[in-house]
């Protein structure tokens, strides 16, 4: 993993956390855009970066690491909630959206969650995300023939929560869920969550 972030006291804590746990790698941290080893990202796989960077902002520095590695998962971390910047990152490509504010041990299941196909996104900012999407008058949803169960876990997925998390929500199990998911990404000729955001705000 990468991580960006210019708080010297912020950027050691999470180098030091993420450094102790065996499920991450950490390859680098930057304080700024200028200081990514972009010629050392072929084989990262997420970064979990902040919005408000010196020089290039959080959003710009997603969408140049996606442009180098469109497999790479980024997670935006941050202080802001507002909508715009919300929405402006997952355009850029990022795969969710935590507050700094989030507690460490949330951070990573929300970061494995990411690596395992899911979303990261704080709980007050999902209801944002939902909102916004305003899937009930949005005539996308209902004109790919999706049935009532897949717009019931695409509302769930477009909200911000993961796989499982949507399997206890409908009582169902997990392996539905994902085939429910596989289902709406073929009808829909998409193939990520960040595709789907892009997709229903386009």
């Amino acid at each position: 993993m990468g991580i960006v972030e210019d708080n010297i006291l912020v950027g050691e804590m999470l180098q030091f956390y993420f450094s102790k746990d065996e499920s991450f790698e950490v390859k680098f941290w930057a304080v700024s855009s200028e200081k990514i080893p972009f010629d050392r990202i072929d084989d990262l796989d997420i970064v979990l970066c902040d919005i408000g960077l010196p020089g290039k902002s959080g959003m710009e520095v997603t969408y140049l690491l996606k442009q180098k590695n469109p497999k790479i998962h980024i997670v935006m971390f941050t202080v802001f909630e507002e909508e715009e910047k919300i929405f402006q990152s997952l355009k850029a490509g990022a795969s969710g959206y935590l507050l700094k504010s989030t507690p460490l041990a949330e951070i990573k299941a929300g970061l494995l969650d990411v690596l395992n196909n899911g979303a990261a996104i704080s709980p007050m900012i999902a209801k944002k995300v939902f909102n916004y999407f305003n899937l009930a008058d949005n005539s996308k949803s209902n004109s790919q023939n999706l049935s009532p169960r897949e717009f019931d876990v695409l509302s769930q997925v477009l909200a911000g929560y993961t796989n499982k998390q949507i399997a206890e929500h409908l009582s169902i199990s997990l392996e539905t869920i994902k085939s429910h998911v596989r289902k709406i990404y073929e009808k829909l000729q998409l193939s990520s969550r960040s595709e789907l955001f892009h997709y229903y705000k386009s």
